[in-house]
């Protein structure tokens, strides 16, 4: 939507009170628990330790110095007007940004916030270049989501949703609105139709803006807390759902195939990731959905375990740690170094190559 500059009115600071009101509002719609005390339940002390904890959850979701502007702009595909509200503000020592927007009363994060509040919404995938696709301002198509079913319980309808590609997959780049409810879906391949309406994104107007024009801030390499969520914390931390297939679909997309290439080195189609993109669905493609066996489930764990060492080393040539800490925890390896390089299923190998957690404590 901040694809084009949008005209935003001069700022003025927020009251306490309305500041207040706003933190209060942003903390209900996306359900923020409140940190509590450990004291004694109704005591004086309890109670000033709640307030003092309810006012640290306002100041980090909105700044103490915010401030507000009335701005407008167009969007979609007729360019209609769109009217709303931005709210700014700077944290100690940093560029002043701005935090959320407001239209049609539902605030909404921008990249700043999100970067600083792992879990505030769902966390979404897909691959770089369809990533790439959706900084542009394209819809993310059905088709393109990726490490699911399942997907967020909270991705529904209507809901505000991040979205991150699987090369960062801690990192949120594009913040959007579903179209669809994402989390009863229960296969994409094949599927039709946009699944998430991008509203802003690392690398728009609003990510540019700041009071003394300096530059966007740069995505950090990764965001701890933000590769947890209900969809794939059984992947995370007991592997239980594992699966293979041998897709050749995904060697632009970071994915190991099982199969060759075609004689004209190319893969198989794309499939319809965001709209526009003309490509074959996957029934089309001939797949023949055979049963690996242990030992070619293995060699595929292993090869996506050492592109994904290879990539990471590639695009970290000037860092002489490649841009990783040590030691590494397991559940990190196979999030980051596993998880996202595995190629993609179809539904009949999904239900026939899984490994198991009495399998995995054999091993």
């Amino acid at each position: 939507m901040f694809k084009k500059k949008p005209n935003i009115k001069p700022l003025a600071p927020l009251r306490s009170s309305d500041r207040r009101k706003i933190a209060d509002q942003i903390i209900a719609d996306y359900n923020i628990e409140v940190p509590s005390s450990e004291n004694n339940e109704g005591s004086t002390n309890d109670q000033a330790a709640q307030a003092m904890s309810l006012g640290a959850l306002r100041n980090s979701l909105l700044p103490e110095n915010a401030l507000s502007a009335k701005f407008t702009t167009t969007a979609g595909p007729d360019l209609s007007n769109v009217s709303g509200t931005v709210y700014a503000g700077a944290y100690p020592g940093e560029v002043q940004r701005i935090f959320w927007f407001k239209i049609e009363e539902k605030l909404i994060p921008t990249v700043y916030t999100l970067w600083r509040h792992p879990q505030l919404v769902p966390l979404l995938h897909t691959s770089d270049f369809v990533l790439q696709k959706l900084r542009s301002g394209a819809p993310l198509m059905t088709p393109g989501l990726q490490r699911g079913p399942p997907f967020p319980a909270k991705a529904t309808k209507d809901a505000v949703v991040a979205v991150a590609s699987l090369e960062k997959p801690t990192v949120p780049i594009v913040v959007g609105i579903c179209e669809i409810d994402v989390a009863a879906l229960k296969q994409v391949q094949g599927a039709k139709g946009h699944a998430v309406r991008g509203e802003h994104w690392d690398g728009d107007e609003i990510w540019a803006w700041s009071s003394g024009g300096k530059p966007g801030g740069h995505a950090p390499e990764e965001i701890v807390g933000w590769d947890v969520n209900e969809s794939d914390r059984a992947l995370r931390e007991g592997v239980e759902h594992l699966v293979v297939d041998d897709h050749e679909d995904d060697s632009e997309e970071g994915g190991v195939p099982l199969e060759k290439e075609t004689e004209d080195g190319r893969f198989g189609p794309r499939n319809e990731d965001v709209e526009g993109e003309n490509a074959e669905p996957y029934e089309k493609i001939g797949l023949e959905d055979k049963e690996l066996t242990t030992k070619e489930i293995d060699d595929t764990f292993w090869k996506a375990f050492l592109y994904a060492v290879q990539h990471h080393r590639n695009i970290h040539k000037s860092d002489p740690h490649q841009g990783l800490n040590f030691p590494m925890h397991q559940s990190l390896v196979i999030s980051n170094f596993v998880l996202p390089y595995l190629p993609i299923f179809t539904p009949a190998q999904a239900a026939s190559l899984q490994i198991k957690e009495d399998v995995l404590e054999k091993r």
